[in-house]
């Protein structure tokens, strides 16, 4: 097939979760004989904007195209950007004209993309798989993780106005907010309506999607994968002595919960345990003082050390740096990708019990599945597996049997692309 991946950001340009995983996609999708292109947002200082440049003309090929967020005077505009929406249009229009078009379009973030983007494949009669990676589609705020680091269950309006209205109030205030927000989710549903299918990496994501209105037959789970070749031969953690190496891997901001860590550690014996943190530190809808404060509550000679953003080649090397990997998240995480790169590494994983987080590990068997936001759960979980090196080379062992490659993700993904073709609306532009 002749395959369309879309997203907003590729590495090395971008290198959150999202793009890390269409990435690893797009390579494992041409490697068992697909024609694929990307189509992904960039800055591209000097470039105007709506406009790409091809990276590559190997398989896959990479469009970047440029858009920096100029002009954006509304909440509104940060889901619609006209010169994103006609840029795609005229890419797959080029395609066509050329005798190649795309036999499927699979969508996987639309920040800086623009929704109208679903649309536009629509009218060009390109069937369209959607992944939904988190719930940006009607969440602003992408994480369903409210500005008192509350989770929500679902999507209610008064809630998501009180929310929205502090998190833009550059925006939105108490005439407008409702409104605003209606205009959110009934946008969501309209574009969540126009693909052929909508795929999440896990069912637990599916139903805050179901209580905003959209029938959960539409979707079909598909595990993401991550690059089990390049991490299976890393050894497993040694049985000690010293302490207990643990990482985190992934962005830092409140709703991952870095600061839960960083207490439990705090509650510890002194060389108990170590942490290395490796991501990359952003703003969390104008905060920028999150990581001061997680630093701010060591004590000196705690055992932290903070490295920077990280891209997958370097991530054996951070792997075999640990011990155990500790994801603990506050939010209902769709995957967590890091968690299963450490279990196909080997390292065992300490997580939240939330979100797609919790079915990454049987309890005691390659890991432990703890309490969100429970500081003394964690570090008993912590202590135990300082004291116990022999069961943490147990859960290693176990580990890595339950880490999934990018070829047989991709193969899941050909086949809900086949039933994208077969499904879609005739008689539009071929």
């Amino acid at each position: 097939m002749r395959i369309l991946l879309v997203c907003h950001g590729m590495p090395p340009d971008s290198l959150g979760g999202v793009e890390q995983h269409v990435s690893g996609l797009a390579g494992a999708l041409a490697a068992i004989g697909h024609d694929v292109e990307v189509f992904a947002r960039a800055t591209l200082p000097g470039v105007p904007q709506g406009e790409w440049r091809m990276q590559t003309a190997a398989n896959p090929r990479i469009a970047r195209v440029a858009y920096r967020w100029e002009g954006v005077d509304s909440l509104d505009a940060t889901y619609t950007c006209p010169p994103m929406a006609s840029a795609l249009a005229r890419f797959v229009a080029e395609r066509r004209a050329a005798g190649a078009p795309f036999d499927v379009a699979h969508v996987h973030h639309l920040t800086g993309m623009s929704t109208d983007a679903l649309g536009e494949l629509a009218t060009a009669g390109i069937p369209t798989v959607l992944t939904l990676h988190d719930y940006w589609m009607f969440c602003p705020r992408g994480q369903m993780f409210h500005r008192r680091e509350e989770l929500c269950e679902t999507a209610a309006p008064p809630r998501c106005a009180d929310c929205l209205q502090s998190t833009f109030p550059h925006w939105l205030h108490e005439g407008n907010r409702d409104a605003a927000v209606a205009r959110i989710h009934e946008r969501a549903l309209r574009a969540l309506a126009l693909p052929q299918r909508l795929v999440v990496p896990s069912a637990r994501v599916i139903p805050p999607f179901v209580a905003l209105g959209v029938p959960a037959a539409r979707f079909t789970v598909v595990e993401n994968g991550v690059d089990t070749e390049a991490l299976a031969g890393l050894e497993l953690p040694p049985c000690g002595p010293g302490p207990l190496r643990l990482g985190y891997l992934g962005t830092v901001m409140p709703s991952k919960g870095l600061h839960v860590l960083i207490a439990a550690l705090q509650r510890l014996p002194a060389g108990t345990a170590t942490l290395r943190v490796h991501g990359n530190v952003v703003p969390y809808h104008g905060d920028e003082g999150y990581l001061t404060r997680c630093l701010f509550a060591l004590r000196p000679g705690a055992g932290v050390e903070l490295h920077g953003p990280y891209d997958l080649a370097a991530l054996p090397k951070i792997l075999a740096a640990i011990d155990v990997l500790a994801a603990p998240a506050l939010w209902r995480e769709a995957f967590g990708l890091t968690v299963r790169e450490a279990l196909a590494a080997g390292r065992p994983v300490l997580c939240s019990r939330i979100g797609g987080l919790q079915d990454s590990v049987e309890h005691g068997r390659e890991g432990l599945v703890l309490p969100p936001g429970d500081v003394d759960a964690w570090a008993a979980a912590i202590v135990d597996l300082a004291r116990d090196r022999a069961r943490v080379q147990r859960m290693a062992t176990a580990a890595r049997c339950r880490a999934r490659g990018f070829r047989p993700m991709a193969d899941d993904l050909v086949a809900v692309y086949q039933e994208a073709r077969r499904t879609a609306p005739t008689g539009r532009v071929a």
